[in-house]
C-alpha cells in the first residue's frame, strides 16, 4: 500500500517540510528531498552521483523548479527559503496530495478552481545509473488517477539509420510523454544547478559561469564553450522533434552531464540559455546543527514547453 498524505499535510508547511524522500540508483547515486519541495539539507537534490575522480557524493543537479501557466494565470510551483526565512516561491500551497508509489515520490498539484487542472509530478532513477527522472502528467480533475498515455510519431536520421520518437524514447531511457485529452497549459522548468560535494555549501561568483551546450530544438546557441561534442557526450544530435536539453560542464575539465526534456513531436521544446546565480539559499537542518548552511545554485537555462 503506498504512504499516502492529502492537503492537510501538504499544504502545512511544518508538516510537509518535515517529511523526506529518498530514492537510489543501487552505485552510490541519490536523490532526495521533502514534500515541500524545499530543499533542507546540503545532501538533499535530484542528481547525487558517485564519481570515481571524487572523493565523495557529488551533487550535480540540486532541484527544477516549475511555473505553470494556465487559464492566464501563473502558477509557482517551486518552495525555496533563502537566509533570511523568506519562501520564495511558496508552491507547496498548490500540492493537493503526496504519496510514495514503490518508494517513487509523486507529488499531485491543483491549479485553478472547480473547472481547473490536476498536475502530476513524478521523481524515479535508473537502476545502475546516474540518471534521475521526472514525468510531468496532466491529468482531469474528477479523476487524477487516470490519464492519456500516447506517443506521437516523428522520424529522424542517426548515421543513416531511420529511427522512430518511441525508438530514441526506449533507446535512451526516457519515459513515453503522456498527455492528457487537451492540451491546457504551458510549464517552464528551471533546472538549478551544482557541482560541488554532497555534504558541503557551493558559493557562487558572478565570474564563474558553467559551460553550457544546448542540443536540439533551442532557440539559440548557448553560453559558455561551443563545440560539437555530440559524439563525446553520447548523445544524437541534433535531437529530433519534441526533444531539447544542454550539456553542462562547472568548468574545463569538471565532469559533463546533461539535461533534457521529451515531449510531444509536435510540441515546441525549447531550451533557453540564462546563465545567472540564484543566491543565499537556506538548508535549515544544517543551520539547526551549527554546520554551513547557505547554498548558492546555478540556472543556466530554462526549458520551456
Amino acid at each position: 500500500m503506498p504512504i499516502t498524505f492529502d492537503r492537510s499535510i501538504c499544504r502545512d508547511l511544518n508538516e510537509t517540510i518535515s517529511r523526506e524522500w529518498l530514492v537510489t540508483n543501487g552505485v552510490g547515486g541519490y536523490a532526495a528531498g521533502t514534500i515541500a519541495g524545499v530543499l533542507t539539507r546540503m545532501q538533499h537534490g535530484l542528481l547525487v552521483t558517485s564519481q570515481k575522480d571524487a572523493a565523495g557524493p557529488q551533487l550535480l543537479s540540486a532541484k527544477i523548479d516549475e511555473e505553470v501557466v494556465f487559464d492566464e494565470r501563473k502558477y509557482y510551483l517551486g518552495t525555496n527559503e533563502y537566509r533570511d526565512g523568506t519562501l520564495n516561491p511558496a508552491g507547496f500551497g498548490h500540492l493537493e496530495a503526496f504519496r510514495l508509489e514503490e518508494g517513487f515520490p509523486v507529488f499531485t498539484y491543483h491549479l485553478g478552481g472547480i473547472d481547473g487542472i490536476v498536475l502530476e509530478k513524478r521523481i524515479w532513477m535508473a537502476h545502475g545509473f546516474n540518471t534521475t527522472y521526472i514525468q510531468y502528467r496532466l491529468l482531469s480533475t474528477s479523476d487524477f488517477r487516470d490519464a492519456t498515455q500516447q506517443v506521437g510519431r516523428t522520424s529522424w536520421r542517426r548515421n543513416s539509420e531511420e529511427l522512430s520518437s518511441e525508438e530514441f524514447v526506449r533507446n535512451n531511457g526516457f519515459p513515453a510523454y503522456p498527455e492528457a485529452a487537451q492540451r491546457m497549459l504551458s510549464l517552464t522548468l528551471l533546472p538549478l544547478s551544482a557541482y560541488r560535494p554532497h555534504n558541503q555549501p557551493q558559493y557562487g561568483n558572478n565570474d564563474w559561469h558553467f559551460q553550457v551546450q544546448v542540443h536540439g530544438n533551442s532557440q539559440q546557441q548557448a553560453s559558455g564553450e561551443q563545440d560539437d561534442a555530440g559524439d563525446d557526450y553520447g548523445l544524437p544530435l541534433p535531437l529530433p522533434k519534441g526533444v531539447t536539453g544542454c550539456t553542462i560542464r562547472a568548468w574545463d575539465g569538471a565532469t559533463p552531464y546533461s539535461i533534457f526534456a521529451v515531449g510531444h513531436p509536435d510540441s515546441q521544446l525549447s531550451f533557453i540559455p540564462t546563465g545567472v546565480w540564484y543566491w543565499h539559499f537556506l538548508r535549515r537542518h544544517d543551520q539547526a546543527a551549527g554546520r554551513p548552511a547557505i547554498d548558492d545554485l546555478y540556472l543556466p537555462g530554462v526549458i520551456k514547453a
